[in-house]
């Protein structure tokens, strides 16, 4: 039984589209494949509409994604042919087709079967929804954040195959435009910049590797490009299954940036992975511990909270100064390398000074 709302539409200027954003529907109600269609008629987004591709069991829908490599999103059924059969699919799609662009929005409408912490925190999934929860209103403003995501996705991939002589630019450019998104202070990745650069030089790095992650750390957050604006904004708490969205953005950081034989890129996608590890093991995405945490991310993960807890975000007000040197302290050899962190007050008034003029 199909459970959507379908709301009545208002007259629109009907658009010339060169070209539709490819849309799969994977479900083994026909009823549902019908309604989609249908509320998604007089889509539009980007002056594009979409071309809604059906499957009704993970198998076809394999087969489908193997000759159509341009899919922008697919709304996934969870129990299809077996039980878990969408759940099957997400890995086959992410490892065995090497597909990290398209956007994965799991529905279903036995949600017992498959518990939405769980899952969000196992399957490489961007989005979960009981289907009784997408109505019209609902099911576009899902499709538009997640080709929001999937179009600035291909457009990083795209900018990181061109990247030749002007990296350092464009890595900046980009994560400037991740912190316009997230609401936050313009000169926070040239602020976690120069602190990432100077912090290398005490650590004993050469200029060379200092200026490289002067000019990679600007990227750490650059995953957050692919977290819905309803988590990424929110001025509150996070509800557990929302911060498990949100750590997703190391991984997704990673799969935009790896692959890459440029220094700088290479260098960029080990900062996007490894800047929220912790050093008593208990961060995130992998867990690390000490020095198996890479010396980019150990040091951009002191400069990206330093800076972040002196500036004002959705979430939460600036911390005094003090209370921020107290904090780093508190967390030496917990979350922070504690030679990073001596090296860090052995220098502060260095630090300071040239943070001044970011």
């Amino acid at each position: 039984m199909a459970v959507f709302k379908i709301a009545k539409s208002k007259n629109r200027e009907q658009t010339s589209l060169d070209k539709k954003w490819k849309i799969a529907v994977v479900d083994d109600d026909e009823e549902v494949h019908i309604i989609t269609k249908s509320v998604l008629s007089k889509f539009e987004f980007e002056k594009r509409g979409v071309e809604i591709l059906s499957a009704y069991s993970a198998k076809e829908a394999l087969e489908l994604l193997k000759r159509e490599d341009d899919v922008a999103v697919i709304f996934l059924d969870v129990v299809m042919e077996s039980d878990d059969a969408g759940l099957k699919l997400v890995p086959l799609i992410r490892k065995e087709l090497q597909n990290s662009e398209i956007r994965i929005v799991l529905r279903t409408g036995q949600p017992g079967s498959a518990p939405e912490k769980e899952v969000i925190r196992d399957y490489d999934i961007n989005d979960y929804k009981e289907k009784t929860e997408l109505t019209a209103t609902k099911l576009y403003t899902t499709l538009i954040s997640s080709l929001r995501a999937y179009e600035n996705i291909r457009s990083i991939k795209e900018l990181s195959r061109e990247i030749i002589d002007t990296q350092s630019d464009i890595i900046k450019r980009l994560g400037n435009m991740v912190e316009n998104r997230s609401k936050e202070t313009g000169t926070h990745v040239e602020r976690v910049a120069k602190l990432s650069y100077n912090l290398a030089k005490f650590a004993g790095l050469s200029e060379d590797e200092a200026l490289r992650l002067q000019m990679a750390s600007p990227m750490h957050d650059v995953g957050k490009i692919g977290i819905p604006d309803s988590i990424l904004l929110k001025p509150g708490k996070f509800e557990d299954d929302e911060f498990e969205f949100m750590k997703s953005h190391a991984k997704i950081g990673y799969e935009i940036l790896g692959g890459s034989n440029r220094e700088i890129l290479k260098a960029a996608a080990i900062v996007a992975h490894e800047h929220h590890e912790k050093w008593d093991g208990s961060g995130y995405p992998r867990g690390l511990k000490g020095e198996e945490i890479h010396i980019y991310g150990r040091i951009t993960a002191i400069a990206d909270v330093f800076d972040a807890l002196s500036q004002e975000r959705v979430y939460k007000k600036a911390w005094k100064r003090d209370e921020i040197f107290d904090f780093l302290r508190s967390q030496r050899a917990k979350h922070f390398d504690p030679n990073l962190i001596d090296l860090f007050f052995e220098n502060i008034d260095v630090i300071l000074k040239d943070l001044e003029s970011a």
